[in-house]
């Protein structure tokens, strides 16, 4: 009975450890089209890949017959390709011996074979003109990890229809048979040729020159891979024998110098990429026994970078511009990668020729300590990355002409230290088209509020990994903004503004995500309110699961216990503000009692102070000159008006020649009355009190008694301002303290009420009044 049913079209029996088949193990397989043996313990020869075991399978379209066991003794099984005359694709591990000879003749519908030695077993040290000449229609060949040390010329004539050529990773061919590969393939239809790593990792540098390539004139050659062979220079014109077919080229890991040759990339018009990273780049450790067991032979016409130092010019490919720099491109090129190249500079002004195409330039991990431009002619440029650049500077004005970015890379530079200071925006002015920003890594410490507010198509965001205390960013006019990662900072919670800022976000935009895990989260009364937050919103935090925060006594609690945090802090909290209400309550009973005494201790004081200071008058400079409007002040009591008033002016004004100031008389209309009053002391040489009950029971006689008080320690320097008359005779209980005081330590002259005694008391007034040192 057979083991298979005879519809099978696929058929996988890899690694299952086969060591042999029955002679009809596929007898009844008439429609199997693809038979996968790879990793049995299958051996490579004619004892187990027999014909009998094949001869029913003749639909058979693909087989993989790759990791076989390859004895010493083997030999490779070249009975069996008869009964396959339908295949088209083989996968085959080969042997120094193998020669596709005349056994092959009958695959005539082979078009894929692929003897990598990558993915199985492969040693065949010479290409020869017969090994493949019955494979006429071959039109993908692989030939890589074979241990290939060369290929005779002639020996891919034939491969008219070839499409694509893998001879990678034969460290030992070298370029020396570089020329007889090309010429083969001239007038075919390679379209992809790929041969990286064909040099020693260790040895001198490599020269391409114009006979290596030259063929490829008469090709339509599309993608080129030439990755790792120490290539340090291309021989002046030798670009130009490039087709204008060529789309893709890829150098990366060599050890390219800048020379001339570089001018004539401009002749590559149909170049779309350019990938010229890792040069000078640090030697993976798996290489390293290269430098023992590979050792290429300096070719005959000494292709060396040595031997070229007086042709051209070979300095590192370290460029150290600090100056502006104009370049030509391709007119075709999109996309250039200048990863990791060992580039040194500054980016002050670059201009390009703005026909240009290029869409993606990737300028990442080189040292480009500042960013300081503008960069000129990249009109389409939608891609940027100078990530990792050690970069410390970037002028407001460098991407002021690149409008057209959409995604710009930044992260891993240290541009936390200008980016600080841009407080309206202008770094990203213009970038109205941008839709994913990336300045992780960066040593941010503090973002102003306004420097995204132009990037209204802005999608992803991404600020994590920085030393962000808080999250004060407008994102209002972020209308498309989809996720924002503010993770690995020092956030201890978001405040209530930036939550209410997301949750406007969130209204505009369903989808949005936000990352915060591995940040400082406080569990406190204080961010109770960001946790609650949190916690009815985790479906928009991709990371909440995995973010924790503290206690005050230092236990932490993962957010996905955030229920069980905020139960605790709901308990601790309300003791915790009844606690602060109390405190604060005390506190402020207290500031108000010890105020509202200062206040009433200096009130006088006060009022002086704010008369004066209202009146501009100085107020703590004493007056040195006695230069007064008036001689005195007479402050009375309404029902004491007859005698201050009446009898003041005659016995002193029109008797003895003073001038006085009275109330009723000189204060000026429309002015407050205590303003009046602290004008009219201040331009008296005295105050006369006209001391009587009536006086002591009147407030604004008061007031102009403190006044005058006042005036006598603030401004007159400690002189005496006031003159106390005693009209009506009052008791010692009935004073102030303050005036009692003043009794006490100075004369005061009573009013003797009787001709005799009237005239000297008028005289003694006036004589005080004229004395400023009484």
């Amino acid at each position: 009975m057979h083991p298979f049913s005879p519809t099978l079209v696929n058929l996988d029996m890899s690694y299952n450890q086969l060591q042999n088949f029955t002679h009809d193990v596929f007898a009844n397989l008439t429609r199997l089209r693809t038979l996968n043996l790879e990793g049995n313990q299958l051996q490579l020869d004619d004892s187990v890949l027999r014909p009998e075991v094949f001869r029913d399978i003749k639909a058979l379209r693909s087989i993989n017959i790759k990791k076989t066991i390859v004895k010493a003794q083997s030999t490779f099984p070249y009975n069996m390709w008869g009964q396959l005359s339908s295949l088209e694709t083989l996968r085959i591990d080969v042997i120094s011996s193998t020669q596709f000879g005349r056994q092959f003749r009958s695959l005539r519908s082979l078009t894929v074979l692929d003897v990598s030695g990558c993915s199985g077993f492969c040693s065949i040290e010479e290409i020869g003109e017969k090994f493949l000449e019955n494979l006429p229609h071959l039109e993908i060949l692989d030939l890589s990890c074979c241990q290939i040390k060369g290929f005779s010329a002639g020996a891919l004539k034939k491969q008219r229809n070839i499409t694509v050529l893998d001879i990678s990773y034969n460290e030992k061919l070298t370029f020396a048979s570089f020329a007889n590969i090309t010429s083969d393939l001239q007038f075919s239809k390679i379209k992809v040729f790929k041969a990286n790593k064909i040099h020693c990792t260790y040895g001198l540098g490599t020269v391409i020159q114009i006979r290596d390539v030259m063929h490829f004139q008469n090709t339509s050659l599309e993608e080129l891979y030439l990755e790792n062979n120490r290539l340090a220079l291309v021989e002046r014109y030798a670009i130009r024998y490039f087709p204008h077919t060529l789309r893709i080229v890829s150098l990366v890991r060599n050890k390219m110098s800048p020379g001339t040759y570089l001018m004539d990339v401009v002749f590559l018009t149909g170049m779309e990429s350019l990938d010229l990273s890792l040069q000078m780049g640090s030697t993976p450790i798996s290489d390293l026994i290269d430098a023992f067991t590979c050792q290429n032979p300096i070719r005959p016409s000494n292709n060396t970078i040595e031997s070229h130092s007086n042709k051209f010019n070979t300095e590192p490919f370290q460029m150290r511009y600090n100056t502006s720099i104009t370049e030509t491109l391709p007119r075709n090129l999109r996309t250039l990668i200048l990863r990791t190249c060992g580039i040194r500079l500054e980016l002050f002004r670059i201009l390009v020729n703005p026909s240009n195409q290029l869409s993606h330039v990737d300028l990442s991990q080189n040292v480009i300590t500042s960013f300081t431009g503008p960069i000129i002619g990249f009109n389409k440029l939608k891609y940027l990355d100078l990530s990792d650049c050690l970069c410390s500077s970037l002028s407001t004005v460098f991407f002021y002409l690149t409008t057209a970015l959409q995604v710009l890379k930044l992260n891993k530079n240290l541009l936390g230290f200008s980016l600080k200071d841009d407080l309206d925006g202008g770094t990203f002015k213009n970038q109205v088209n941008l839709q994913e920003l990336d300045l992780s890594d960066n040593r941010i410490q503090r973002l102003p509020e306004m420097l995204f507010k132009n990037l209204g198509k802005l999608q992803k965001l991404n600020l994590s990994s920085n030393f962000l205390t808080e999250w004060n960013v407008k994102m209002s006019n972020m209308r498309n903004l989809l996720m924002i990662d503010i993770s690995v900072n020092k956030i201890r919670q978001l405040s209530q503004d930036a939550t209410v800022s997301i949750a406007e976000m969130l209204k505009k935009n369903t989808h949005f995500k936000i990352f915060l895990a591995d940040n400082p989260f406080a569990c406190s009364c204080d961010s109770r309110h960001f946790l609650q937050w949190s916690s009815k919103n985790r479906k928009h935090i991709s990371d909440f699961h995995q973010m924790k925060c503290k206690l005050d006594n230092g236990t932490s609690f993962g957010f996905q216990d955030i229920e069980t945090v905020l139960r605790l802090l709901e308990i601790q909290c309300k003791n915790y503000q009844v606690l602060i209400f109390i405190i604060t309550s005390v506190i402020v009973f207290f500031v108000i009692i010890i105020v509202t005494g200062l206040i009433y201790r200096y009130r006088w004081k006060l009022r002086y102070l704010f008369y004066m200071t209202k009146n501009k008058y100085r107020l703590v400079r004493p007056i040195y000159r006695d230069t007064f409007t008036f001689d005195a002040f007479i402050s009375y009591a309404d029902e004491d008006s007859d005698f201050a008033v009446h009898e003041s002016i005659s016995q002193l004004e029109e008797s003895r020649g003073l001038r006085l100031c009275l109330s009723k008389r000189d204060f000026r209309p429309g002015t407050e009355i205590a303003a009046n009053i602290t004008e009219a002391i201040t331009k008296s040489r005295k105050t006369i009190i006209i001391l009587s009950n009536h006086f002591l029971n009147s407030y604004w006689c008061m007031y102009e008694f403190n006044m005058a008080r006042m005036e006598s320690i603030y401004t007159r320097n400690g002189k005496h301002v006031l003159f106390m008359v005693m009209y009506r005779h009052v008791t010692a209980k009935m004073l102030p303290l303050s005036m009692l005081a003043l009794v006490e330590s100075h004369s005061y002259i009573e009013y003797p009420d009787d001709p005799q005694g009237n005239i000297v008391f008028w005289d003694k007034v006036a004589d005080t009044c004229r004395n400023p040192s009484d």
